[in-house]
């Protein structure tokens, strides 16, 4: 029998588990229910628990059941920091968003970009008064434990402590977080993971990352960069140059900024296309450009997403044979094409084993992903993260002294 159970393994279940009585508890820790009746005494006592009487009951009086007290901790201010856009979000533990704004940084400089981040936070202490905490998303190497952005190849950062940097200046926690592997933690607790214990969230943007969990963890790799997916070299006879110095990665071939590269060279050498009208107008092409171009049949257009379609098939193909997830999930403006999904699913049969079995389909959480993820972050935190969840809860007022 187990005596040594701390308060937290008890709190991360009742987490997990959102309701849960006492039995429950006590069968999955095996502990007797004197002993997990003192320790839910305790969780009581320091309100960090409420109890609820809506079990139901198999004869006799119904159960208790057991939630945690969302009101200890304060409202969570998140800022997904996408390459062309900031998107804010204020809202609970519980998932419930109040507050969503979409911040364009098309005339923002480089250098002016966290200036332009500390106005947007200090607005939003100033009208919210019950924020407990920031959560900041960001693309590129980060080291969530140290609080650093290593290098974000959108906002020119190089190991800036943006943690650290916050907290000093707001006076209030700060979590860091990878933005693919924040999106991870989004599909799994309100998406299409939900209850899926090895799945892969596939990303594409101005750049390609991907986030795999597995038996339900985010896996980060030694160095905490796992899932550079973007830089598998892919095409060894490509002319094009990657990033990251090397010719035919996954990114220089089939990101939307490969994607709309080359059809801006295309059409600028002569190639006819109904986009360039388009380019004409605005100078340069969008994402939602190309994809209008697909949905009237154009064909320079069907041309280079299907070339790049290819090459996303067989990135899919080498993570299904690595990592046999049972799902990935794919994030990009691109997956939302029919026409291009349906490519997509020939392009993958044609690669794909006959034994194996992954579902693979675009995120149906649109924009909400970015919206919900930081919330996510926080509720993945909150008690696997000692040091966060007191820094959390005194920042309310409350107490978190745990045995």
């Amino acid at each position: 029998m187990k005596q040594s159970i701390r308060e937290e393994e008890i709190l991360k279940i009742i987490k997990e588990r959102k309701m849960i009585s006492r039995l429950e508890l006590a069968e999955i820790f095996d502990l007797t229910p004197a002993r997990i009746s003192k320790i839910i005494k305790s969780l009581l006592d320091k309100q960090i628990i409420l109890e609820k009487n809506i079990g139901v009951s198999t004869g006799g009086r119904p159960p208790v059941i057991l939630t945690i007290n969302e009101k200890i901790f304060g409202d969570v201010l998140g800022l997904n920091l996408a390459p062309k856009n900031i998107f804010l979000s204020v809202g609970q533990v519980n998932g419930e968003i109040r507050k969503r704004k979409k911040y364009s940084l098309e005339k923002i400089q480089d250098e002016d970009i966290l200036n332009f981040i500390e106005k947007l936070i200090a607005n939003t202490l100033s009208a919210e008064k019950k924020i407990g905490v920031i959560t900041v998303i960001i693309t590129g190497f980060v080291n969530k434990e140290k609080g650093i952005s290593i290098m974000s190849p959108h906002y020119k950062w190089r190991n800036l402590n943006i943690v650290k940097h916050l907290e000093e200046k707001f006076n209030i926690p700060v979590l860091l977080e990878h933005d693919v592997r924040a999106m991870a933690l989004t599909e799994q607790q309100i998406g299409e993971c939900r209850g899926v214990k090895d799945f892969v969230i596939f990303n594409i943007s101005e750049g390609i990352g991907t986030c795999a969990c597995i038996d339900g963890n985010v896996y980060r790799g030694f160095n905490s960069m796992a899932g550079e997916m973007g830089h598998i070299v892919i095409n060894t006879s490509s002319i094009r140059k990657c990033s990251c110095g090397k010719r035919g990665c996954l990114e220089a071939e089939s990101s939307n900024t490969a994607i709309i590269k080359r059809i801006t060279s295309d059409i600028k050498i002569g190639k006819y296309s109904m986009l360039k009208d388009i380019l004409s107008k605005k100078g340069s092409l969008e994402m939602d450009d190309i994809l209008l171009g697909v949905k009237k049949r154009d064909f320079l257009a069907i041309q280079v997403t299907n070339e790049a379609i290819e090459y996303i098939a067989q990135g899919l193909n080498i993570l299904v044979s690595i990592i046999d997830p049972e799902k990935i999930v794919l994030v990009g403006e691109i997956f939302t094409s029919k026409y291009l999904m349906d490519t997509l699913r020939f392009e993958l049969n044609k690669f794909s084993l006959e034994f194996q079995k992954c579902i693979i389909e675009p995120t149906k959480l649109g924009d909400e992903l970015f919206y919900y993820s930081p919330i996510a972050v926080v509720t993945k935190n909150i008690f696997e993260n000692k040091e966060f969840t007191k820094k959390y809860i005194t920042k309310m007022g409350g107490s978190y002294d745990f045995n």
